[in-house]
């Protein structure tokens, strides 16, 4: 007979417990079936952060590729070819979820549906094949238009060379962003044009980028990286340093290599003699 005692360190001692969570995980989504031009891209955009890139989560997102087919085994080898681990895809056609497991690949349930879509045709449109975007739950309205509404995604990164077009009447894109909503876990918030303002925390997981500086009037305690098109005069700024990575320009720091009198203060991180310094503010 066993002891209360022993059982309940037996059964302390359990081999896995099953939970629900929403872990950092970035998307890829993709624009289109070309697998080669999907890794020309990819590749010129992972070598402008490839620390940040490596071994990273990437779930993939079908939605724009309506039922057009894809070869989701030569995809996820491209992946796992640039240090990258495919994990899963997200509203596939029943065609493309077979393609998904056949090539190892999981299947995100979850309660979002395909979006509708209209007859391109009808609107005199002809759709063509675009960049890769990537970001978790990545959306079309670009970073200015999800700044209003975050949710439990941020708004879609795009790659070096997909900048926003400018609208029908002919106006460049807005410059900069400012974010008045937390930053949470799982989201990326990428700014193109401009400085990344953020008036509110940052969690752990969360993700900032910008070609110009990054400005945190609140805790940092995810991942910032500013200069993103090797702007090496750009800054970084934050109210309590507590970030698990940062990176100006292709220089970075990992939380372990931050000094520790910094940590948890006000602090600028700036590029000095082609590496990164801390200072206090």
């Amino acid at each position: 007979m066993v002891s209360g005692r022993r059982g309940e360190k037996r059964q302390e001692q359990q081999a896995f417990a099953l939970k629900g969570t929403m872990p950092a995980i970035t998307m890829l989504c993709l624009r289109t079936a070309d697998v080669s031009a999907v890794e020309r891209q990819l590749a010129d955009h992972i070598s402008q952060m490839p620390h940040f890139f490596l071994h990273l989560p990437i779930l993939l997102d079908l939605d724009a590729l309506g039922d057009e087919p894809v070869d989701l085994g030569a995809l996820a080898g491209l992946l796992r070819k640039h240090n990258l681990v495919p994990i899963a895809v997200r509203n596939p056609t029943d065609a493309q979820r077979e393609r998904a497991v056949a090539a190892g690949l999981g299947v995100l349930r979850t309660p979002l549906t395909r979006s509708p879509r209209k007859d391109a045709s009808a609107e005199g449109n002809t759709p063509t094949p675009g960049p890769v975007a990537v970001g978790p739950a990545a959306t079309d309205r670009g970073a200015s238009g999800a700044a209003a509404d975050r949710g439990a995604a941020g708004p879609a990164r795009r790659p070096r060379d997909a900048a926003p077009a400018p609208d029908a009447a002919g106006e460049p894109p807005p410059a900069g962003l400012t974010v008045r909503q937390p930053v949470r876990s799982g989201q990326v918030i990428y700014v193109p044009h401009g400085d990344l303002v953020v008036l509110s925390p940052v969690s752990s997981g969360a993700e900032l980028i910008a070609n110009d500086n990054i400005h945190v009037y609140a805790p940092l305690r995810g991942r910032a990286m500013a200069g993103a098109h090797n702007n090496a005069d750009a800054s970084i700024f934050c109210m309590s340093l507590e970030a698990e990575f940062v990176s100006i320009a292709g220089r970075y720091l990992m939380a372990d290599e931050i000094p520790d009198e910094h940590r948890g203060k006000p602090a600028r991180i700036s590029v000095q003699n082609d590496g990164l310094v801390v200072t206090r503010l």
